[in-house]
């Protein structure tokens, strides 16, 4: 089974896109919290400014899960852990009710342009990763 430079095969997880994507992801992120959107905040009502930092732990939290459920499908795939150690809790995606959460589209709208985009395609790889998650349980069930 193959999703977007992704494979499963005997249960384990094996990508490349995906986890070049996730870590391109972060790092943007960073620069961009650290520079142009902490610059921004600056000149947002209380109201805005409460908003984007709620929105930013949200893209935080969306990133952190998608880079450590990809660090254990490496260790998988590594053999650092065994599948059956990968099936543990903490080795799946955690904060679905958090990461997925409906947005205030009225809100959302006073949002820079640069954190809007993170956090869609924030949502989007968290999304897919969830898929692969739920997938890869699957798998190794019919394993």
């Amino acid at each position: 089974m193959s999703v977007e430079g992704t494979t499963i095969v005997d249960g384990a997880i094996f990508f490349s896109r995906t986890y070049d994507e996730a870590l391109a992801l972060v790092v943007e992120a960073r620069e961009y919290l650290l520079g142009p959107g902490k610059m921004a905040v600056r000149q947002m009502t209380p109201e805005v400014s409460f908003y984007y930092a709620t929105e930013s732990l949200r893209l935080t939290t969306r990133l952190t899960e998608c880079m450590s459920w990809l660090m254990f499908q490496r260790a998988i795939s590594e053999g650092e852990i065994t599948p059956e150690e990968g099936q543990a809790e903490e080795c799946h995606l955690q904060y679905q009710s958090t990461c997925l959460t409906e947005t205030n589209d009225r809100l959302m709208a006073e949002l820079p342009d640069g954190l809007a985009s993170l956090l869609a395609r924030s949502e989007a790889l968290y999304r897919r990763i969830d898929r692969l998650d739920k997938q890869a349980m699957e798998a190794f069930k019919t394993a």
